[in-house]
């Protein structure tokens, strides 16, 4: 075993996509000096499983590495079966891993849309393929021949050129069946060139309207407006009652929420914001997070600064400026 018996090294390799065993993994070394750190996120957590899936999502939460190497389709079937077999399940610790989870996913987005921009902002060069020589030089000889072939004039005389080789002043010889090839590549060329030019411009104004047409579904990822939005959601209804449920969040922020979308988009994305804002508050100390007992109990949300009703004051109390590039990225 690489990381002890606190760790599952088959759970970190599962996560780590392509990597076929850990001991010629490229992320080793990092890996490794990060299982050491005791204030690393994982060292807070009991279970093997959860520790080792903290430590490579914690991993990747370094901006020089790409988080498409993540392997998540992989860490919902491992927590899937995690929480099945699990008999008590704890959900902080849960919440946590979700919470890591979903900033790899984030991650992956953002650099999937960078990618797409850039390929649709790519315009390929082609590389025409003419050096200046006897093509581009030419005379009065030159020019009145090719006028008397155009007109004409030199028909009775065009046979016998096709037969013998054209001889130049730079010795480079040629026939004339060479220089009619060639100006048909040349057209040809002209031709592929514009036709990719028709048809990047196609695909930037397909581009342009898909966007247009889905504005309106799209999801605004603002993390920290629905931080905001989810606090001041529990801070409401916490002036009816000392425990406020995280559905009664959910179903404040759906009641406060913008038109655009049908009612049963707005309620998801109410609970998907609620349950996500919720783990952020918590880990940043804003609020506390409990679960009532019994099956299927409650999630019960308390507001740690009754005193305070302004979020922007808190947070600056909380995470003061000099803390805030680091909490941001927490």
């Amino acid at each position: 075993m690489i990381f002890g018996e606190q760790m599952r090294d088959d759970v970190v390799l599962r996560l780590l996509e392509g990597q076929p065993n850990l001991e010629a993994s490229k992320f080793l070394d990092r890996l490794m000096e990060l299982s050491t750190l005791d204030e690393a996120e994982h060292q807070f957590l009991i279970d093997p499983f959860d520790r080792s899936v903290a430590l490579v999502f914690q991993m990747f939460q370094s901006s020089d590495l790409d988080p498409w190497d993540v392997d998540l389709s992989s860490f919902i079937e491992m927590f899937n079966e995690r929480i099945e077999k699990a008999e008590n399940i704890d959900l902080p610790s849960c919440g946590r891993i979700i919470r890591m989870a979903w900033s790899i996913l984030r991650g992956q987005a953002i650099s999937l849309i960078e990618r797409q921009e850039r390929a649709m902002d790519f315009e390929e060069e082609v590389d025409w393929d003419f050096d200046d020589g006897w093509e581009v030089e030419f005379d009065d000889a030159d020019y009145n021949f090719s006028v008397g072939v155009m007109t004409g004039a030199a028909d009775e005389t065009l046979p016998s050129m096709f037969e013998g080789r054209i001889h130049r002043e730079e010795g480079r010889p040629v026939t004339l069946g060479e220089l009619l090839l060639g100006l048909k590549d040349a057209s040809r060329i002209a031709e592929e060139q514009r036709t990719r030019e028709r048809i990047a411009k196609e695909r930037r104004e397909a581009h342009d309207r898909a966007r247009a047409r889905f504005s309106g579904s799209f999801h605004v990822e603002d993390l920290e407006g629905d931080l905001k939005r989810t606090w001041d959601a529990l801070k409401s209804r916490a002036q009816s009652s000392e425990s406020v449920a995280l559905g009664e969040v959910a179903d404040e922020l759906n009641r406060n929420s913008q038109a655009g979308l049908d009612d049963q988009e707005t309620k998801t994305e109410s609970q998907v914001t609620a349950f996500v804002s919720t783990l952020f508050l918590t880990n940043r100390g804003y609020i506390s997070l409990d679960q009532e007992g019994g099956y299927n109990g409650r999630i019960v949300l308390g507001d740690l600064w009754e005193g305070s009703e302004d979020y922007e004051e808190l947070t600056h109390k909380l995470h003061p400026k000099s803390d805030s590039l680091e909490v941001s990225n927490v």
